[in-house]
């Protein structure tokens, strides 16, 4: 079976198609759950919308070469597992405390829909436009075995880090502690370093196609890690995970803000670190080698309010 283009040569990398299919299952969601007032499949709508997209394009394009075949596979497995293991958590959760303050607003909820349609959609740059390239296929070098093997470290970080602090939650007698086991001893977020890698790694494997000539167009997909990073350090990431919510290490008595505040100098944000070597970086190496920003500290008046 040749490649099909549902919307004509006007789309041949199927952008528009995924833009319209990716509007189309995020607004049903949104209404969906907007409607119920509920927040169960909100990050499950997300995740399975990237493996819609990798599949459909995979299956248009036709040509099925091993580089399409093994960044749709590294799309589907990281996805599906992100899929699962969100709709596991906020299922024993039973809701997620992110919508608490926009669940009940129509404009609010719906800016979160929106705003997750772009992210559906530009991540998956990689993925869908390499699916739709059928003339070219060099042969797999060193850059897709490179972008393959930071697939897998990335994977394996976000899958380990998620359970060990999914585990590390469950036990009541942890309730207000800091969680250090495992990858969380050596980066405070290894989930968001796990995501980075995967999403470069995609990116790193495809690059062998864009380096062909008539195809140097690819090199726009750079614009899905670009913005995996981008919102992982400066919108919904970890300025929503630190900054004013480390409020509960702040506001439960002095140990437990020292322990943190020990913790936090030793361990790096996002990228894995030794901790002794950590602990002795200047400040400002800290932010310029390891995005350790000011923004993520607790507020300084309102950690000296509480003193």
């Amino acid at each position: 079976m040749g490649k099909v283009e549902p919307f004509g040569a006007d789309d041949p990398h199927y952008l528009g198609l995924s833009f319209v299919v990716t509007c189309g299952i995020q607004l049903t969601c949104f209404f969906i759950a907007f409607s119920c007032k509920f927040d169960l499949i909100t990050d499950f709508a997300g995740s399975t919308n990237f493996v819609l997209l990798g599949l459909m394009t995979l299956f248009l394009g036709g040509s099925y070469t091993d580089r399409q075949v093994a960044v749709t596979a590294m799309l589907v497995i990281s996805r599906m597992e992100l899929a699962v293991f969100l709709l596991y958590r906020v299922c024993s959760r039973k809701k997620d405390a992110r919508f608490d303050d926009t669940r009940n607003s129509f404009v609010k909820f719906l800016v979160f829909w929106i705003f997750q349609i772009f992210w559906v959609y530009l991540v998956s740059f990689p993925v869908i436009w390499v699916n739709s390239v059928t003339n070219v296929n060099p042969a797999l070098g060193a850059l897709d075995y490179i972008g393959w093997a930071a697939w897998v470290i990335g994977f394996l970080s976000q899958l380990s880090s998620d359970f060990q602090k999914l585990l590390f939650r469950k036990n009541p007698d942890n309730k207000l502690k800091i969680c250090k086991d495992g990858l969380w001893s050596y980066s405070r977020h290894p989930n968001y370093f796990g995501e980075i890698m995967m999403w470069l790694g995609i990116f790193l494997a495809t690059v062998p196609i864009w380096l062909e000539d008539g195809e140097e167009s690819g090199w726009a997909t750079v614009v899905s890690p670009v913005f995996t990073i981008l919102i992982l350090l400066f919108l919904s990431g970890m300025p929503t995970a630190e900054g004013k919510a480390l409020k509960r290490y702040y506001t439960n008595g002095d140990g437990l803000r020292q322990e943190y505040e020990e913790y936090r100098n030793r361990t790096a944000p996002i990228v894995p670190c030794c901790p002794p070597i950590y602990a002795v970086m200047p400040d400002g190496a800290k932010c310029l080698c390891c995005c350790e920003f000011g923004r993520y500290a607790y507020p300084s008046d309102e950690a000296t309010h509480l003193t």
